[in-house]
């Protein structure tokens, strides 16, 4: 699978209400430019992507979409789906990444992939790191109501359609926190939630039912705890793992792989009551533990990892995934320069738009000669705006394209030569 991400026609939303004065004659809010205007609101409380962002709100413009609309007029979206269709297959890609514009598969000139969003009134665990929000409590019932909903509504979209390969879950979910510790932080999250958390409840019974009186648990964690009630304060503070007692990376361990079993069977379990057709990619992990990416691989077609890295063996435990018999797809990767476009270099920089190119083609090599791995998408398929995307502010220079729908003409022709030399040699 050579895929790209994002290939979309309204990727070009960048708030503009209060900074006006940055912009050089932006387009009147009425008349014909009223449709690339919009408003809304990026904030939210638990998320890290967010904090510290100054205009997170208001009124929007979208650049490209506007740029689209000078070119081709009223017909622009569907100059461009034909555009973006030709250009990609010409490039030597053959899928369409996530959050691509659904008509675009509908095509059925290129396999495409898609989202399940599960989202609704459940509860949520912090693992300490949180930059997209807080976990899905899977134990609350729920979650398993609006994962059920999720899956029904987009199996009911295109789940008879041939050219799907299959369904992602989520996207880059928060299985564990930040620093030495970060592995334990979904378990010391869940212990540290208040008496009506579901996850710390089902936690709480596991270590019940293994250690039976509060001693014996204070024993073996090394701590003072009177009684099971006082693991229900809000804010209980978990110990770190240490050599000393090695019950508690133990217990941690097995609450981690319990968690996310939980997650994974109910979203599988979901996929395959509305949808016997296709395959379930995975939860395209940002952070992951080696509990998720078992737990994962046990319900999961394919185990997908967003990996930022110079190849992709660099961004997760290949020998580990080569046991649990499932492939790897990376859902996402790119190298980004400020060399041209935007300010910004996205995750991975590099000195320039030659160094780009090659980047991209050493990546690719690296993903194609592995036999664990089935295929890796781009992100994404068009600059992002130079004043910042609405979600978080990004403004990298990592696109196919440029905001004006311009090609980057040496970038997109090394891309073209390693695609079609890996579909050459497979």
């Amino acid at each position: 699978m050579l895929g790209v991400n994002a290939v979309t026609a309204d990727g070009g939303r960048s708030y503009v209400e209060g900074r006006e004065s940055m912009f050089r004659e932006l387009p009147a809010a009425s008349g014909e430019w009223a449709a690339f205007y919009g408003s809304g609101d990026s904030r939210q409380a638990d998320a890290g992507s967010r904090s510290g962002i100054g205009f997170n709100h208001g009124r929007w413009f979208d650049f490209y979409a506007a740029n689209l609309y000078r070119q081709d007029g009223k017909q622009a979206v569907d100059a461009w789906r034909t555009r973006s269709l030709d250009r990609l297959q010409s490039w030597g890609f053959n899928t369409l990444g996530d959050w691509s514009d659904g008509a675009l598969g509908k095509a059925h000139r290129l396999a495409y992939t898609r989202s399940i969003d599960i989202a609704g009134v459940f509860g949520n665990v912090s693992s300490g790191y949180d930059y997209w929000g807080r976990m899905p409590d899977p134990f609350d019932p729920r979650f398993a109501v609006a994962a059920d909903n999720a899956v029904a509504k987009v199996a009911n979209e295109v789940g008879d359609d041939s050219w799907l390969l299959g369904y992602f879950a989520d996207n880059e979910l928060a299985w564990a926190g930040q620093g030495p510790q970060g592995r334990w932080g979904l378990a010391k999250g869940t212990l540290a939630g208040d008496a009506s958390s579901n996850a710390k409840q089902a936690f709480i019974a596991v270590l019940k039912k293994k250690y039976g009186e509060p001693a014996k648990l204070a024993a073996a964690w090394g701590i003072t705890l009177s009684s099971w009630e006082a693991l229900n304060a809000t804010g209980f503070v978990g110990p770190d793992p240490n050599e000393a007692h090695p019950a508690i990376a133990d217990d941690y361990s097995a609450w981690l792989r319990q968690y996310a079993d939980t997650y994974f069977r109910i979203v599988a379990e979901a996929i395959q009551r509305h949808d016997t057709h296709h395959l379930f990619l995975g939860g395209r992990f940002a952070v992951n533990t080696p509990e998720a990416v078992a737990a994962c691989a046990q319900y999961c077609d394919v185990v997908s990892f967003n990996t930022y890295t110079d190849v992709p063996q660099h961004g997760f435990d290949v020998s580990a995934l080569a046991k649990s018999g499932k492939p790897a797809l990376i859902t996402e990767f790119h190298f980004g320069s400020n060399d041209r476009g935007p300010f910004g270099s996205g995750v991975i920089a590099v000195y320039n738009e030659q160094q780009r190119g090659e980047a991209y083609a050493r990546f690719i090599n690296a993903a194609a000669n592995d036999p664990n791995i089935v295929g890796a998408h781009w992100f994404q398929y068009t600059d992002q705006p130079v004043s910042g995307r609405l979600l978080d502010g990004e403004n990298a220079h990592i696109g196919l394209v440029g905001i004006t729908d311009i090609p980057f003409g040496g970038f997109v022709h090394t891309v073209r030569e390693a695609n079609r030399a890996v579909r050459a040699a497979k």
